[in-house]
């Protein structure tokens, strides 16, 4: 049973909590004994939990990641990293406890890109904070199987266990952008992985990311990473000096970056454990992609589960978004995106 709390101070709560989901953190003479009572609370019989064939969502912000991810991880045997998780990422478990004593999992708000999708305790999150605790300094990008963290690594895997013993499920999921140019670190990590890339109008991916730049800049602030970066491909150093003054064109090369970053890792892993699907057919038959992704990654589907993604699927509509960028890029902008981004559009089926 949860404490009661009036729903104006939950509400309050969650305001703070999406705001602050990046750079909340406690003071270390209360995070250490949190920390301490969470490992005996939640992090013993774990060498008994297998990860077995976790999924992992890739591709360019804002090219669907999160809605196939929100409605792929409806299926009742899948358990992911929720905002909570992501909040405090020592105490993962203890985060989620508190919120769910606290009535805070009943509070859904919009995100803050006001794109329909809710925020919640409860709901999946790409958790950066939990990817990066241990990471290198400035995040761990670009990593292949030649690198070792074994902190980092031991982390990631005590963790995902604990998620996976404490919600009772048998397989994990997650969805990061970022992690769309460390997929052979990950193959290297679990070698079973499933991989699934979603790919979107590169127009449309460009237009949705200097949308997202402003939004952040004016919820979180000039200097917040949402604002000031993307992900750290290889090219960063070059797509960085531009960011601010040539917006179309970091951009532009951004997802350039990403989408050729996927092309040549994808390289690593074995056909049967990558699956590689456009957004707009995504949307336009969500039901029937959705199917295609539990088989292939090698999920249950009895009535149960079928019910579970049917009813995902009925919330996946384009609703007009994709051509949004007619309306809001300049025709300048379009004629820098596509000096950049055309021939690769075209490789994918796009016209352009």
């Amino acid at each position: 049973m949860g404490i009661p709390v009036p729903f104006a101070i939950r509400k309050k709560v969650m305001e703070v909590m999406q705001k602050s989901y990046v750079t909340m953190s406690l003071p270390g003479a209360l995070e250490a004994p949190l920390v301490a009572l969470e490992e005996g609370l939640y992090g013993g019989g774990l060498e008994n939990i297998k990860i077995t064939k976790p999924i992992f969502v890739v591709g360019c912000h804002r090219s669907g990641t999160t809605v196939l991810y929100e409605a792929l991880a409806k299926h009742p045997d899948l358990v992911f990293l929720s905002n909570a998780s992501a909040l405090l990422p020592r105490i993962p478990i203890l985060s989620n406890a508190v919120a769910e004593l606290f009535g805070l999992d009943e509070v859904e708000q919009e995100r803050f890109l006001k794109d329909g999708i809710p925020f919640s305790p409860a709901t999946p999150a790409e958790a950066i904070r939990i990817w990066e605790l241990y990471a290198p300094e400035g995040g761990d990008y670009c990593l292949n199987e030649n690198y070792s963290n074994p902190k980092m690594e031991q982390y990631l895997i005590h963790t995902i266990k604990k998620h996976l013993k404490y919600f009772n499920k048998t397989r994990f999921i997650n969805k990061n952008p970022d992690n769309s140019v460390r997929m052979r670190y990950l193959n290297k990590l679990f070698p079973d992985a499933k991989f699934i890339n979603i790919i979107r109008d590169g127009r449309a991916v460009c237009s949705s990311l200097m949308k997202v730049r402003e939004i952040a800049e004016e919820f979180f602030g000039p200097e917040h990473r949402h604002a000031t970066s993307g992900v750290k491909v290889k090219a960063w150093a070059d797509i960085e000096e531009t960011w601010k003054t040539d917006p179309a064109s970091s951009i532009g090369l951004l997802w350039k970056e990403v989408v050729e970053t996927i092309e040549r890792d994808k390289e690593a892993i074995s056909p049967e454990r990558y699956l590689e699907l456009r957004f707009e057919d995504f949307v336009t038959e969500p039901f029937n992609y959705l199917e295609k992704m539990v088989h292939f990654c090698d999920l249950g589907w009895d009535a149960k589960a079928e019910s579970a993604i049917r009813e995902a699927s009925k919330t996946l509509t384009m609703g007009g978004r994709n051509d949004a960028w007619k309306k809001r890029l300049k025709e300048t902008d379009v004629e820098k995106l596509m000096a950049i981004i055309a021939p690769k559009m075209r490789a994918y089926g796009y016209d352009v």
